[in-house]
């Protein structure tokens, strides 16, 4: 099997649409399992809809603690207080 990237199925999609054939013989034509070529357009159309279900971008400045956390490593306990900024956990986590 071919491996194609998301482009070059979407323009197989768009000679599909010009040929005048139906889905099966294109796919046929092209040399793709017709079952394959359905299930990637609705893949890939689908997903070119879904503008405003995609991700959000989430900035985690100012994120704090909510509940006090105890972190225990061997014989070590870090007692964090609740308000303790979750960047700088991350940081200190990071590091260790």
């Amino acid at each position: 099997m071919i491996r194609r990237t998301t482009e070059q199925w979407l323009a197989l999609f768009d000679q599909y649409k010009a040929s005048g054939l139906t889905q099966t013989e294109f796919a046929k034509q092209q040399g793709i399992d017709p079952t394959y070529f359905s299930y990637r357009k609705r893949q890939l159309l689908a997903w070119q809809q879904d503008d405003n279900t995609g991700f959000v971008e989430l900035t985690p400045q100012g994120m704090l603690l909510s509940q006090p956390m105890l972190l225990k490593k061997r014989d070590v306990e870090l007692l964090l207080p609740s308000g303790t900024d979750a960047l700088w956990l991350a940081a200190l986590l990071r590091a260790l």
